[in-house]
């Protein structure tokens, strides 16, 4: 049993997935009684929700990850599924998942925020929403006033939020109740090695942490910081790692990044029994990595100093298998059969083609910063070092006080734009400077609760695919902002365009839209839904499947998930 174990608990391949999955079918459906006819399943009482950061469909399929693909195969996968929302970004979409609300509905829409209610200060301030935790996401989730899967689920049991990326954390647990808890990382101890020398840590912090995680020197869930590998060079020194919160590092007592994640997930389960009811977990490896090396571009063996560790090979190969021991540890612990399990992705990933990157390039760790922000947010320090591309319009609107209208501009793979003077005339001034920015397809202004487009499209500067794709969904996708703290002028890029990173999200483009949305475990079967199943789905078809009845109205369509019928 022991030497069982130990080889299916290394999942490598499709086939060892297929074997869990088929875990969920009762042992009546497997040959036990029969004869009084099919009748509806049980319905699960618990939910496991993986959300592998910057996973599209395009990085599963390119580098061949089995067990993501065994899943989709195998569960209920959602073939013309897709994000659904802007900004496709991680801050945004761990949010959407668990609570059903549009970003126009649930209190910001991307990386910046306008403070128009004046919930974290003074009104009209604006912050870089990335920089938030539980103290600046409470406020603004509780004045948006939904509920979070935690808020149905802490009834029947404890809920446990795990993901090394803070912000990612709160998204995905909510503001937090007593049988709720949020395992993220922290500043952590400073510790004296055995030849004298010291290591900085961080820890697991966050809310109702249990005490079996240890921040004690020496512990398995301390992460080593002060580490750069071989991402202290270009393009890669624009948003380098410099400690294990995202990478898993060297040491085998101590691993950081995804297999951090995977094993709190694991130690919860073993802990707790049966006494849980939800868990969430974020892998934020692969986006990392996609951030760092141009995604499906990363050079790999060509970069010098190589160190697979930092690359998107080494990221995608360690998710895939966290998927695999999370559903080997449920199948082992007989609660496969109860749990509903979902996979998906917070966004994906475009990669900047020749001539499409428009950040500008600095010998300076973290210089990407100054490519993806312009301003002085109330939250952070200030940008002020605009990338060259982007100089048109910051030296080209006038507040009228001599200085540049634009108050804060977020810019990745589109361009996000908050006014300070927002009158009629002074948008359409940003507007027209936009529109004549690198790349630009097209210019929308906020009004009311939707865009209007007030450019020409560009459709020379798509090829055909994305045309398509451009027609059916820009429109509703770049809707998903339009609330009063969201951007004033939205501009999306063509589908190899970035003006921060060379592997960036967060507009409309197919890398980015385009990931998995998979539902495994339970009474769950093999046949796909047809439906355009987006992130905000999510949230309502999981209380379907468990039969809860929401207490409030979603964004998102509630759909049935097929089941295996069972036998009495």
């Amino acid at each position: 049993m022991a030497q069982r174990r130990a080889r299916l608990l290394a999942v490598t391949t499709a086939a060892a997935v297929a074997l869990t999955v088929a875990g969920t079918q009762s042992g009546a459906e497997a040959g036990g009684r029969g004869g009084h006819g099919p009748e509806p399943a049980a319905r699960p009482t618990k939910v496991v929700v993986i959300v592998v950061d910057a996973l599209s469909k395009e990085i599963v399929d390119r580098y061949d990850m089995r067990n993501v693909e065994a899943l989709m195969k195998d569960g209920v996968d959602t073939p013309h599924g897709y994000l659904g929302h802007t900004g496709s970004v991680t801050v945004v979409t761990h949010n959407v998942v668990t609570t059903g609300a549009s970003p126009k509905h649930m209190g910001w829409t991307t990386e910046g925020y306008r403070d128009v209610d004046g919930l974290l200060g003074a009104p009209g301030g604006l912050y870089i929403t990335s920089n938030f935790g539980l103290a600046q996401m409470a406020p603004l989730q509780q004045a948006a006033g939904y509920p979070h899967l935690s808020d149905y689920l802490d009834d029947t049991g404890k809920v446990f939020t795990v993901s090394p990326k803070g912000y990612a954390a709160w998204g995905l647990s909510g503001p937090g109740s007593a049988r709720t808890s949020t395992i993220t990382f922290g500043s952590g101890p400073t510790c004296t090695n055995p030849d004298g020398t010291t290591t900085r840590y961080r820890q697991p912090t966050g809310w109702n942490v249990p005490a079996y995680f240890s921040t004690a020197c020496g512990s398995r869930w301390l992460a080593r910081r002060d580490t750069i590998y071989d991402t202290g060079q270009y393009p890669a020194q624009l948003y380098p790692a410099t400690d294990n919160r995202y990478v898993v590092g060297a040491d085998p007592a101590q691993q950081g990044g995804d297999v951090w994640a995977t094993d709190a997930v694991l130690e919860v389960m073993e802990q707790e029994g049966d006494g849980w009811s939800g868990i969430f977990v974020s892998l934020p490896g692969v986006d990392k990595a996609a951030h760092m090396w141009g995604g499906v571009n990363d050079p790999e063996g060509a970069t010098p100093g190589y160190d697979p560790m930092t690359h998107m090979r080494y990221a995608t190969r360690t998710a895939d298998a966290q998927v695999g021991r999370i559903m080997q540890a449920l199948e082992d612990s007989g609660q496969l059969d109860d749990t509903l399990v979902v996979l998906t992705a917070d966004h994906g990933s475009v990669a900047a083609g020749e001539g499409h990157f428009h950040g500008d390039v600095e010998p300076e760790n973290d210089y990407g910063y100054y490519n993806w922000y312009y301003g002085s947010p109330a939250n952070d320090v200030p940008y002020l070092r605009p990338q060259e591309a982007l100089l048109p319009l910051i030296e080209g609107t006038d507040d009228g006080t001599g200085a540049t209208n634009v108050g804060l501009s977020y810019s990745d793979s589109s361009l996000n734009v908050w006014l300070k003077d927002q009158s009629a005339a002074k948008v359409a001034e940003a507007a027209a400077l936009m529109e004549d920015l690198p790349d630009v397809t097209a210019v929308w202004r906020r009004h009311g609760d939707h865009y209007d487009r007030v450019t020409p499209v560009r459709w020379d500067r798509m090829r055909g695919a994305e045309k398509r794709w451009f027609a059916a969904k820009a429109q509703e996708l770049v809707d998903t902002q339009a609330a009063d703290y969201g951007p004033d002028l939205v501009a999306t890029l063509p589908d190899d365009t970035t003006y921060s990173v060379l592997g960036d999200h967060g507009g409309i483009q197919r890398a980015s839209q385009q990931v998995p949305i998979v539902f495994a475990g339970a009474n769950t079967s093999h046949k796909d839904l047809r439906a355009e199943v987006r992130s905000v789905d999510i949230m309502p078809t999981i209380l379907r499947a468990m039969g809860i009845a929401p207490t409030r109205a979603m964004d998102g369509t509630a759909h049935e998930l097929p089941t295996r019928k069972h036998r009495r």
